[in-house]
């Protein structure tokens, strides 16, 4: 009874386990500890049996899955495409303009082209132009452009007062720069200028009596006055041992005051002026008056006279024996009138006095720029002069923010030419760095072409006087630059 026992009991056993094997059968396994009751028939028994079975269970996972989906995709992809095209570049330029540019800066040049002065005219006249180029090269005033409006006054005071009431009523001119002769310059001042308050810069009127002109400051000059250069002719004539020194000149502001001024400083020397004779502007002859200068026979003759005139009396004095030494002035220095009357060797050794300046940066600056521009470098007085005056008016107009009212450029021009402040100078360069530090709101002192311009309360500069000489069949500077 026990074998039969024991073995139905191993039966049940294998039995229950196959069972249990059966329904844990997947593909995934579990381990576990199972228990099993067995009953005996006729003996009931409890045991544990540790049984060890495989489970399969369902197990669910996270389980990273890579999916195809075909879908239409849309991407900013870089493309590079070349384009055939003409490019246009301009050259780099730095230049502060404004929204809104000013107006353009009118400035009325009062010149000579044709009369006894009229060998400087064109000369002047492209030393304005030239001013008024690098204005315009530098970005103008305001972004304004300077124009430049020439009218001949043919050394004539109707004439010329006739040329500025056009430039003033019919083209607006804000300013002038001129005239030549002092004569013009105070007829076109009293007549037109000072009543219309319109500021008037000479760099050529040298005449002593317009630093006296009742002028409500509107009359300046870039040249210093002849009251300097009698001064400096008269030691001239010392140095060189004249004691007497008969005087010719032109019937005029400036012949009159040059004329005064070198008898009196002449004198102060130990000098004597034994005749003092006055002239024309226009005379088919001088011999009459030749003869009146020269009756004492002195040592020399000064020709205070223009370039027009001189080439007529000169010739005279030499064919008829009246003179063959001489002294010159400002007014003669110019080479065209002594070719005319193939005079050089005649004059070979002859001084005169001219304002002017020694070498500087500044007039390097300007004859450099004329050359280039004109293919000759600068050849008469007041060249230098004429360029600094429409330089400065720019220079002020841009102080002032105006190009159209002439009393506050009048204003503003001490402010741009007189020290202190940073100092300018001439040449498109120099002027745009001028405005840039106007626009800045700094302080500028302008030193120009022909030296330093510091403007007193009459309106004028102080400056020295060159003596010059005819050599070699040219005119050149002795080097020599004189203080009165």
């Amino acid at each position: 009874m026990s074998r039969v026992r024991s073995w139905y009991l191993s039966f049940l056993i294998l039995m229950t386990a196959c069972a249990v094997f059966t329904a844990a059968c997947t593909t995934a396994a579990e381990v576990r500890e199972v228990q099993v009751t067995v009953e005996v028939p006729g003996e009931t028994q409890v045991q544990e049996v540790p049984v060890t079975v495989e489970v399969e269970k369902e197990v669910t996972r996270d389980v990273p899955v890579t999916v195809e989906v075909e879908k239409e995709v849309t991407r900013d992809v870089p493309v590079t495409v070349e384009v055939e095209r003409e490019i246009t570049r301009d050259v780099p330029v730095t230049v502060q303009v404004p929204l809104e540019a000013l107006d353009p800066l009118i400035v009325g040049n009062l010149n000579v082209f044709t009369g006894s002065l009229a060998e400087f005219g064109p000369p002047l006249r492209n030393s304005v132009e030239l001013a008024a180029d690098h204005v315009n090269r530098a970005g103008g005033v305001g972004g304004g452009s300077m124009v430049i409006i020439s009218r001949d006054t043919a050394v004539n005071p109707v004439q010329g007062v006739d040329g500025a009431k056009a430039l003033v009523d019919v083209e607006n001119a804000a300013a002038i720069v001129g005239a030549l002769s002092s004569g013009v310059t105070i007829a076109v001042a009293q007549s037109v200028t000072i009543p219309q308050e319109t500021l008037t810069i000479s760099g050529a009127s040298t005449a002593p009596s317009i630093t006296v002109l009742e002028d409500g400051d509107f009359i300046f000059r870039t040249t210093p006055s002849d009251a300097s250069q009698g001064v400096v002719l008269a030691r001239v004539a010392q140095e060189l041992g004249y004691e007497t020194v008969g005087v010719m000149y032109v019937n005029n502001a400036y012949g009159e005051g040059l004329a005064d001024q070198f008898e009196k400083s002449f004198a102060a020397l130990g000098g004597r002026v034994p005749s003092k004779v006055p002239h024309e502007d226009v005379q088919p002859s001088f011999v009459s008056e030749l003869e009146k200068a020269t009756g004492t026979d002195p040592d020399a003759l000064a020709v205070l006279s223009y370039t027009g005139q001189a080439s007529i009396y000169v010739r005279e004095a030499l064919e008829g024996g009246y003179a063959d030494k001489f002294l010159f002035a400002d007014g003669t220095k110019g080479p065209e009138w002594i070719e005319g009357i193939n005079a050089w060797d005649a004059l070979e050794g002859s001084l005169g006095t001219a304002q002017g300046s020694p070498g500087s940066p500044a007039k390097d600056a300007f004859e450099a720029a004329y050359t280039d521009s004109f293919g000759v470098p600068p050849s008469h007085p007041f060249m230098g002069e004429h360029y600094d005056a429409t330089v400065l008016i720019a220079l002020a107009a841009a102080k002032a923010g105006t190009t159209t009212d002439s009393a506050a450029i009048r204003d503003a021009l001490r402010d741009v030419a007189n020290a202190p402040g940073e100092v300018v100078g001439p040449g498109r360069d120099e002027i745009a760095r001028a405005l840039s530090l106007i626009a800045e709101g700094e302080d500028i002192n302008y030193n120009g072409a022909a030296g330093d311009i510091e403007f007193d309360e009459n309106g004028d500069v102080f400056g020295t006087i060159e003596i010059w000489q005819i050599k070699d069949g040219e005119i050149q500077s002795t080097g020599r630059f004189a203080l009165p």
